[in-house]
């Protein structure tokens, strides 16, 4: 902006929308990183105030996304001598412990780093869209840019200045953007075959183990050790015979023209899949458990992927798409990067969802754990090796890729006593964090691996979403709601249900107040909401009323719970805010991201909005199979490169939010005017150019 008088009321308004910023170069919205562009690209040299880059040789910035990863165990564990890669680089550079945006999701926090804006600028509040967007978003997971991102992103901005940007796997980056100058294949979010049960993981099984899903297993008998069965997907039937081999204790996998024998506990490769309508995909196989002797098999079948070799087509997973929306088989940039990263190394993560574990149908069925935590192993391992191929073939300035499976073992593998999962056993095997520990170590020999290839001088820099813990007990808004008077639950179902179904037990014609999905406390006002009783006259008398009384609530402990409480328009920036909820509230132990100094915050007692308690409880147990959430919820940052200070603590007043402002810096470009966060100077040593501030 060239008036300084503009910067107060009319920047927080601004808002930097793809097509305003396509649309506003020439207008000048974007100047200064265009001016960045123009000449580093042509001279070599920086706007004047900004750091100068060698003739020649512009900076390359590698940045590494860990999902559920905490800093102070890293720091507990690097002083152990357990993770030699972690330490070389927080002895070689700086890292600290930041904040999060405002209660800290997996989903808005990953958000606000695509786009370097919080959820009131970007439109991204949790894993659920808002409930407009309900009917077509949950059948692409609900959690990518096509549905909810109302933000330019860092990518765009960067391409856009000129720097050749690389994606891999990056949460919440589909549809893939169209890069001038770099390529990218979509992470978390994408659709691929769809979110729908028949896509997920499946398991055939003769004496189950656990409960599942009817949707997601199939009862078999053998009979003469074989049995016919098929595999479903969306009303297509594939024959699929299974059959033992009791001499040598082995299950024969036969559909299609795919034949493969595995052992108990063996895992096959990628295969191939074909269905009548000529969709292909790709699946692997494990049988978990097996004894042919005796007829008995629990056969594990990875969900469906999209066949990276597969001709690209128009094939919509529902009748949204059939027409003038996206071709839903388009996940990389250009198109043919799928196959030529599969081809390469064999094997991608294809949507839906790329490098990570099948979470849902690990929800719906408990898998066996030694499945889970093998199965994120391979799924980090598959990506690193093609991030490697990536950053060895392709031109790149800026690298930019995310892991996810820290956070299903984080989900899925924390337990407490007390959780209905949990057991001594699992404890001496599992517990006391051994899982994450040992993940995280082989994280770190993975971490030296893709350094080998890091060409010399790059910035490389680790960014966390949140970190982890176990849950102890979940607080149930709906249930509070219900207990002060303002919800209130259909005649014919009070009292008669151990735990209330929202919103389909609600009693829309009495109830005030709810909390779904967003987050937050919702009015359930006239004129806004389909069933609003409230009037606008009662709308900041009933929001003071919940405010006050939120302030009010204990957690287990007999303990204040509530840190924050107030309206929303008073915690998010931008115009999309509303969409969370009319108040706002967080507690000191619920997985906030807020930094309360003096104040114990480990993410015991998280929020579960959208929640009713078993007999109206407001403290409730957590949820079945989801033993753990985010912690403190804190994030954590990381960075070595030309001119950074070594092994410095910058905690201190450190935010999230002030990563891509110093990356921006770091290429010789002024971050956009909406940028939530500020450039980290004191990252720098002092007579680095990239310390000084711009005058």
């Amino acid at each position: 902006m060239k008036d300084n008088d503009m910067k107060d009321n009319d920047m927080k308004e601004r808002k930097i929308t793809r097509r305003k910023l396509l649309k506003g170069l020439a207008l000048g919205i974007a100047a200064a990183p265009i001016l960045g562009r123009e000449l580093i690209h042509e001279e070599g040299e920086a706007a004047e105030g900004q750091p100068k880059t060698p003739t020649g040789k512009r900076p390359k910035v590698l940045m590494i996304g860990l999902d559920s990863c905490d800093m102070a165990r890293l720091i507990q564990w690097v002083k152990e001598g357990e993770l030699p890669t972690f330490k070389k680089l927080m002895t070689r550079g700086v890292y600290g412990i930041f904040e999060n945006i405002f209660r800290g999701m997996s989903v808005d926090a990953w958000a606000a780093y695509l786009t370097g804006v919080g959820p009131g600028q970007n439109n991204f509040f949790g894993s659920h869209p808002w409930t407009i967007y309900d009917r077509w978003a949950g059948a692409t997971s609900g959690i990518n840019k096509f549905f909810r991102m109302h933000a330019a992103t860092i990518p765009l901005m960067l391409d856009e200045a000129g720097i050749s940007v690389g994606l891999c796997g990056f949460p919440m980056s589909w549809p893939p953007e169209r890069l001038k100058n770099g390529f990218m294949m979509s992470g978390k979010g994408a659709p691929g075959l769809g979110d729908g049960p028949d896509a997920r993981s499946h398991v055939y099984y003769t004496a189950p183990k656990h409960r599942a899903a009817g949707p997601l297993k199939t009862k078999i008998v053998f009979n003469s050790d074989k049995v016919n069965t098929v595999i479903r997907f969306r009303k297509m039937e594939i024959p699929l015979e299974l059959t033992l081999d009791s001499l040598l204790n082995t299950v024969t996998i036969a559909y299609n023209d795919v034949r493969l024998t595995l052992k108990k506990g063996e895992w096959s490769k990628y295969v191939p899949i074909q269905f009548p309508n000529g969709r292909r995909a790709i699946i692997r196989w494990k049988p978990e458990r097996l004894d042919a002797s005796k007829g008995e098999l629990q056969l594990y079948r990875y969900k469906l992927l999209q066949d990276p070799t597969a001709p690209l087509q128009h094939d919509p997973i529902n009748e949204f798409f059939d027409g003038a929306c996206v071709p839903t088989d388009q996940w990389t940039y250009p198109a043919s990067l799928q196959k030529d990263v599969y081809d390469a190394v064999g094997y991608y993560r294809t949507p839906n969802l790329p490098f990570e574990y099948d979470y849902p149908a690990f929800v719906g069925y408990v898998q066996e754990e030694e499945t889970l935590i093998e199965d994120c192993y391979d799924a980090t391992r598959e990506q690193n090796d093609i991030v490697i191929y990536l950053m060895k073939n392709k031109p790149w300035d800026f690298f930019f890729f995310a892991n996810m499976p820290n956070d299903r073992l984080n989900h899925n593998m924390i337990r407490i006593e007390g959780n209905p999962d949990w057991s001594p056993e699992y404890e001496s095997k599992y517990g006391n964090g051994k899982v994450m520990k040992d993940f995280t170590k082989f994280f770190d020999k993975e971490l030296a691996r893709i350094l080998k290839v890091v060409p010399k001088d790059t910035y490389v820099i680790l960014i966390f979403d949140h970190g982890w813990g176990p849950v102890e007990k979940e607080f149930q808004p709906n249930s509070w709601l219900k207990q002060i008077g303002l919800l209130h639950v259909k005649p014919e179902v009070e009292g008669k249900r151990r735990q209330y179904d929202f919103p389909d037990d609600v009693d829309w014609t009495r109830t005030k107040a709810y909390s779904p999905d967003n987050p937050g406390i919702f009015i359930n006002l006239k004129s806004r909401e389909p069933h609003g009783i409230v009037d606008y006259s009662e709308y900041e008398k009933l929001r003071d009323f919940i405010i006050e009384e939120l302030k009010k609530v204990r957690d287990p402990e007999g303990n204040l719970y509530v840190h924050i409480a107030d309206r929303v328009e008073n915690i998010y920036k931008g115009n999309y805010g509303w969409y969370a909820g009319d108040v706002q509230f967080c507690g000191y132990r619920d997985s906030s991201g807020i930094k309360v100094h003096g104040r114990v915050n480990d993410g015991l007692y998280p929020i579960n909005w959208t929640g009713f308690g078993k007999q109206d409880a407001i403290w409730d147990d957590p949820r079945r199979h989801w033993t753990a959430w985010h912690g403190n919820a804190l994030t954590s940052f990381i960075m070595t490169g030309p001119g950074v200070k070594k092994n410095v603590d910058i905690s201190k007043k450190g935010h999230m939010m002030n990563v891509m402002p110093t990356i921006f810096n770091i290429f010789g470009l002024a971050p956009p005017p909406n940028f939530e966060g500020r450039i980290m100077h004191e990252a720098f040593e002092p007579n680095h150019p990239l310390a000084k501030k711009r005058s």
